[in-house]
């Protein structure tokens, strides 16, 4: 509940604020839009904008900055800001809002709601005061709110940044970095200037996790609204440039499939095979070292799974995002302190047998999980899963070794198996760029038989493919009936349609999820309406 305004009290403060409004002049229009940002590199001469992108329009903007001499990449933080004037009003509201809302109803589980209904109603009665300062300045002064109260503060646009996969901060004084997924590492324009300012941030990051952060318990790991990973050390207790955090973001809008198309880490004929291996069910590992974008691929792939199978995910922490309704998430549990009530993931892959699934998919297999997932595989479920290794024969020789021990006989089991890389390719200008490739696609014969049948050539940085020798096409006869012409005819209309997608830019989670789950329902009429309509009008 919050404090009730007096009529009295309210009057006073609209008396005094009316005498001092006419002796100010009113607002101007150059005034109302002039900018203060984040010091932006951009408005540097020996710097030029790479690409820009919206994150919250019209407030808050992304670039990606290049400094001309060295070729280096920043990441750059651009917000409409608020004039003297705004900004005075912006305090009296938020100092307002602090004063009235009672510390307990951060406790509550509807705090958000009342947050916001007292905001509203905390700035209807303020733009009753402030009668000469345009809507616009309201806008900008609303977003402000938004931001500082509701959001992350002054990270809030990295937050709402589909590409950025990880927030860090080494120290007060030092750029903020970030992990893009196309330009990887990059150091960001925002800067915690002093300690106090970094310590009271972190305060704030452990207060929306519910977790306490203090010189007593200095370290901190915690889930954030939204499901982001926080991993934080306070003050100088354990590290020495103070303060210190990293966050793993759980993007709302994960990669899709199409934008790896776009992004060049596949070509649409590979994307269309894979396509075609998810819709029929079999069973995909995913290969690659640490960083090299396994979960992201292992999410694209899955939401390429036809609308009507029931799906279980396992993982250790919560990173999938599948546009399906019948889909159970499922997530392992450290033990209490003594020991007890710990839930693995071997538990977890036991468990969700009993929910008949049609497809396990586990975040990343590396214990005795692999044995219960290779014996439900065996049992007719469908799996997906990653795993560390570099290569085919030695990903087979990990699940062959302990921990995992699975039998040899068992490694067919396994119809597709691909690789992701983290490479570096030159870009039009010559500068060495970070990137991402599925460097190649096998299928399983039989234990240590394996068919490459596409490759991505760092040569020419072109792929190929070649299904003449396919296995799973002949899988996938057996299962459907249809011929092979009938196939790769099938092949070429999703490939068209996943062109369709990126070229017209409908790359977004919702979007691809959408036109996935149209073309299940209705191939024809799909292709009609999007590729073969485009085809048909130009």
């Amino acid at each position: 509940m919050s404090r009730k305004i007096s009529a009295g009290f309210l009057q006073k403060i609209l008396t005094k604020r009316r005498k001092e409004e006419e002796e100010e002049p009113a607002i101007k229009l150059e005034e109302i839009t002039k900018v203060y940002s984040h010091e932006l590199l951009s408005a540097k001469p020996n710097f030029r904008v790479v690409e820009t992108y919206p994150v919250n329009e019209p407030f808050a903007w992304i670039n990606i900055v290049e400094e001309i001499d060295t070729g280096l990449l920043y990441y750059e933080v651009y917000e409409i800001s608020l004039t003297e004037e705004e900004r005075r009003i912006y305090n009296q509201i938020y100092e307002h809002l602090m004063w009235e809302l009672k510390p307990s109803e951060a406790l509550r589980t509807d705090s958000v709601e009342v947050l916001r209904r007292t905001a509203a109603r905390v700035m209807r009665l303020f733009q009753l005061r402030f009668t000469r300062t345009p809507a616009l300045s309201w806008n900008k002064i609303n977003y402000y709110i938004e931001r500082d109260i509701f959001g992350y503060g002054v990270l809030d646009p990295i937050f709402r940044d589909r590409h950025v996969e990880d927030i860090s901060c080494n120290g007060f004084g030092k750029p903020v970095y970030v992990w893009h997924r196309r330009y990887e590492s990059l150091s960001t324009n925002i800067v915690f200037r002093t300690e106090e300012e970094l310590d009271s941030y972190l305060l704030k990051l452990a207060h929306k996790a519910g977790k306490h952060l203090s010189v007593a318990y200095p370290t901190l790991d915690a889930i954030l609204p939204g499901g982001h990973r926080l991993a934080a050390t306070f003050s100088r207790e354990v590290s020495t440039g103070g303060s210190t955090f990293t966050i793993r973001k759980f993007s709302e809008s994960p990669i899709t499939i199409a934008d790896m198309i776009k992004f060049g880490t596949i070509d649409p004929d590979m994307a269309a095979y894979l396509w075609l291996a998810m819709d029929y069910k079999l069973t995909t590992l995913i290969l690659g070292v640490t960083g090299a974008g396994k979960t992201s691929t292992l999410n694209a792939m899955a939401t390429l799974l036809r609308p009507t199978y029931k799906v279980v995910t396992i993982e250790d922490t919560p990173e999938l995002r599948l546009p399906l309704e019948n889909w159970v998430q499922l997530v392992s549990r450290p033990s209490y302190l003594g020991g007890v009530g710990e839930v693995t993931l071997f538990h977890l892959v036991k468990l969700s047998l009993r929910y008949r699934p049609d497809v396990i998919i586990v975040g990343e297999i590396r214990g005795e999980e692999a044995y219960v997932l290779f014996q439900s595989i065996a049992t007719g479920h469908s799996g997906l899963t990653t795993l560390h290794a570099e290569s085919i024969d030695a990903a087979v020789k990990r699940l062959t070794s302990p921990p995992m021990n699975i039998p040899p006989s068992y490694i067919p089991l396994l119809n597709i198996a691909l690789l992701i890389r983290r490479i570096t390719i030159r870009d039009e200008k010559g500068n060495l760029r970070p990137a991402r490739k599925i460097v190649s696609i096998w299928e399983v014969k039989d234990y240590e038989d394996y068919i490459e049948i596409a490759r991505w050539d760092p040569a020419t940085n072109t792929f190929s493919i070649d299904l003449a020798k396919s296995i799973v096409l002949e899988k996938i006869m057996a299962l459907s009936g249809k011929s092979r012409d009938s196939l790769l005819e099938e092949l070429k209309n999703r490939r068209a349609l996943l062109e369709w997608l990126v070229k017209t830019g409908k790359t977004e989670y919702k979007e691809v999820a959408t036109w996935i789950q149209r073309y299940y329902i209705d191939p024809v009429r799909t292709l009609r309406e999007g590729p073969l309509y485009e085809a048909y009008t130009s």
